[in-house]
């Protein structure tokens, strides 16, 4: 069943908090918005309609939650889905991850969230669609209200600006996130990202040439620093 690019189907227990998403879209220029307030309803929604992007509550209420929703759209449907919630703990956003949902959005949220968190969802599913393995890590990242995964294959490099740090992936896509370069480092595997300057991390997998002063990924040469060249020339002598 082809994808329906205006249509959204959201699954809220809580008619008001639904109707308010409903008329937040509706504004925005989404056509076709469909509501289920449990998952059998919701699956069978998106059966008759496929939607462009899915946005449930976590939390419906039902034996079936919307953690086993994200299961069976990210197994079987492959849609992008987004998760709401009123819990930001760690446990829940943990459990949440299992399911690879393609945004989070906490509650209470502005339209704005909730617009930026679809944009986010779209560009996360379009920078891991081509990324076949299930079982390698992610870099779980927040912008405002919005948390999304990114695949550390996905990602070509990181670049430190001041407390922000831009996240170059596929695509010629840039994240820009409000944490430090520092922060984001403790959250990726050393086997795999490589400090090559204070002002950038590298996907080892990714580097097309190394030099003595500098790596080329892509078409972009990043410069290596005095102070991470010894762990440089290593990398070089065993390849």
């Amino acid at each position: 069943m082809p994808i329906n690019t205006k249509h959204i189907l959201i699954v809220e227990d809580e008619l008001i908090i639904a109707n308010n998403i409903a008329n937040i879209l509706r504004k925005a220029g989404y056509l076709s918005v469909a509501m289920a307030n449990t998952v059998p309803k919701a699956i069978s929604s998106l059966e008759e309609k496929r939607p462009l992007v899915v946005i449930t509550d976590i939390m419906l209420g039902q034996p079936q939650s919307g953690l086993d929703l994200g299961e069976v759209l990210s197994k079987k449907y492959h849609i992008p889905f987004i998760y709401i919630t009123s819990f930001a703990n760690a446990e829940i956003v943990e459990q949440a991850k299992q399911t690879r949902p393609n945004a989070y959005i906490v509650k209470p949220f502005k339209a704005e969230d909730l617009l930026i968190a679809i944009e986010l969802a779209l560009f996360n599913a379009q920078i891991n669609e081509p990324e076949t393995p299930k079982e390698e890590g992610e870099l779980l990242i927040k912008d405002g209200r919005v948390f999304i995964n990114l695949l550390f294959s996905s990602i070509l490099w990181l670049e430190a600006d001041d407390n922000y740090t831009l996240i170059h992936v596929h695509n010629n896509k840039t994240r820009v996130i409000r944490t430090p370069l520092r922060e984001l480092q403790e959250q990726l595997p050393p086997q795999q990202f490589m400090r090559i300057h204070k002002s950038y991390i590298v996907n080892r997998l990714h580097i097309k040439e190394i030099a003595t002063d500098h790596v080329r990924i892509t078409d972009q040469k990043l410069p290596i620093s005095r102070s991470y060249s010894k762990e440089v020339k290593e990398i070089i002598s065993s390849h």
